[in-house]
């Protein structure tokens, strides 16, 4: 890598607030950076097919000079590889979990070749203010949004003129020091042209002290019937707050079919052919913490036809 610190930019955010979209936003873009993308959950994002010039495992290279990668064998790895990646890039965005702390992984912006670029957290104009007063999930989403340098404002088209400006004035009492954005001016801000101040010097990104959320997830080779995963998902319990996931669906076995569920919303859409014939669906459920006495394992076992991990 050049001697040029480049810009570690942390974006964070409860689940399904739309940090996905802000980075296939950024790694769609015509912006004339090459920019590096680490994500938690590789197979959500959807850059245009157009755009990719190459896959390598659990690396996408695409022909505007991006990348994006996997945090599959963990930050300091994926930081290691990026210091010495040829060509160096010109800003690296780090997506943190959606139940993580964005500013104990803004702390990575210390190592050498790097600096601090803003930690930008999503929020949902739509659904942050009921997640935020939520018993089991709220100190969590008011922790990422008190840490924010910028608040990207996302799901504007969702939500009614008084609604919005009542959510940005409780946003700006929440966070004071935060600049309010919306998605194309906040995903422009991913690049790391205005420094962020020094977060605390933190963990690993699991908040402390907060309860945890459950998870469950599934992998398996058999093709999945989409009407059974609807209903399924359809008719999951309050206490489930995401489902995500990448399938070989039976009406479609050699296409990527990508799950999203958040706020109540079921989104399956096509992300290109099944390159990797050894590659395993696989489908992740979130549950908020209190959720003790639910078990989703055995449905998501017999939809695709595998044991189930429970994480």
């Amino acid at each position: 890598m050049s001697e040029r610190a480049v810009p570690l930019t942390v974006l964070g955010g409860y689940l399904g607030a739309g940090k996905t979209t802000l980075l296939n936003r950024l790694l769609s873009g015509d912006h004339g950076r090459r920019v590096a993308v680490v994500v938690n959950d590789f197979g959500s994002v959807d850059v245009d097919a157009d755009l990719v010039r190459a896959r390598h495992g659990d690396t996408v290279e695409l022909s505007n000079g991006c990348v994006c990668c996997s945090l599959t064998d963990g930050m300091a790895e994926v930081v290691r590889r990026l210091s010495v990646h040829e060509p160096p890039p010109d800003a690296v965005v780090v997506e943190v979990s959606g139940v993580g702390d964005p500013a104990a992984v803004a702390t990575w912006g210390d190592h050498p070749g790097f600096r601090r670029g803003p930690v930008v957290v999503a929020a949902d104009l739509l659904d942050v203010r009921r997640r935020a007063a939520d018993r089991w999930v709220g100190d969590t989403v008011r922790q990422q949004l008190a840490a924010a340098d910028v608040i990207a404002l996302t799901k504007a088209d969702l939500v009614d003129t008084a609604t919005a400006e009542a959510t940005r004035s409780w946003l700006a009492g929440l966070a004071p020091r935060a600049r309010l954005a919306d998605a194309g001016t906040a995903a422009a801000l991913l690049l790391g042209d205005r420094p962020s101040p020094a977060p605390p010097a933190g963990a690993d990104g699991t908040p402390a002290g907060h309860p945890t959320h459950r998870t469950w997830s599934a992998t398996g080779d058999r093709p999945v019937d989409t009407t059974a995963l609807r209903r399924l998902l359809g008719s999951l319990p309050g206490p489930v707050v995401r489902a995500k996931g990448v399938l070989r669906t039976a009406e479609a076995p050699d296409r990527r079919t990508v799950v999203q569920l958040a706020a109540g919303r079921l989104e399956l859409h096509d992300d290109g052919p099944w390159v990797d014939a050894t590659a395993p669906s696989r489908l992740v459920v979130i549950a908020r913490p209190g959720a003790d006495d639910l078990d989703l394992a055995p449905e998501l076992s017999r939809l695709l036809g595998a044991p189930d991990v429970p994480s």
